[in-house]
C-alpha cells in the first residue's frame, strides 16, 4: 500500500510540475509549486548523489536510490506525455542514462534549484522533437486507454 501511495504521489507531483501545464494549474503568481519526492531535492544534493558523496549511503543504497530516481523521472515524463497536447512521447530515443546526465548538467549549473526545475527545463528542451503520434497507429489516438 505504501508503494502504491508513493507511485500515486510521484505521478501527481509530476503532473503539477510539467512546464506545459503551468498556465492551467494552481501554480502561484511567483511560479511556485510543491514538488514531491526526488523533485523536491536540491540540485546540489543531486550532484552529491551522482558523485556518491552523500553521507550514510552504502553501495547498495546508492543502487536503490538510483532506481528510485529513474522511476521518478519516468513517472514525470509519463505524466507529461499524458497531459501535454499532441505529445505521444516527449523523450523519444533519449535514454534514462542520458536524461540523468542532463539532470546532472543542469544541476551543476544551477545548484540552488530543485531537481523538479531541472526536469521541467529538460522537458522544454525535448518538446520540439517530441513524437506526436503513436508510431504503431500512424495517427493520434483520440481516447488513449479506452
Amino acid at each position: 500500500m505504501r508503494v502504491a501511495l508513493l507511485v500515486i504521489a510521484t505521478f501527481l507531483g509530476s503532473l503539477l510540475i510539467s512546464g506545459e501545464l503551468s498556465n492551467s494549474l494552481a501554480i502561484d503568481s511567483n511560479g511556485r509549486y510543491l514538488a514531491l519526492g526526488v523533485g523536491s531535492r536540491s540540485c546540489a544534493d543531486y550532484v552529491k548523489f551522482s558523485e556518491k558523496k552523500l553521507e550514510n549511503l552504502n553501495e547498495e543504497q546508492y543502487e536503490i536510490a538510483d532506481k528510485i530516481i529513474e522511476h521518478w523521472v519516468a513517472g514525470f515524463f509519463t505524466g507529461h506525455n499524458f497531459y501535454v497536447l499532441e505529445t505521444y512521447d516527449v523523450v523519444g530515443t533519449v535514454t534514462i542514462d542520458q536524461l540523468q546526465e542532463r539532470i546532472e548538467k543542469y544541476c551543476r549549473a544551477n545548484p540552488n534549484n530543485r531537481v523538479a526545475e531541472a526536469i521541467v527545463a529538460i522537458a522544454h528542451e525535448l518538446h520540439a522533437n517530441r513524437i506526436k503520434v503513436d508510431p504503431s497507429k500512424g495517427a493520434p489516438q483520440k481516447n488513449p486507454g479506452k
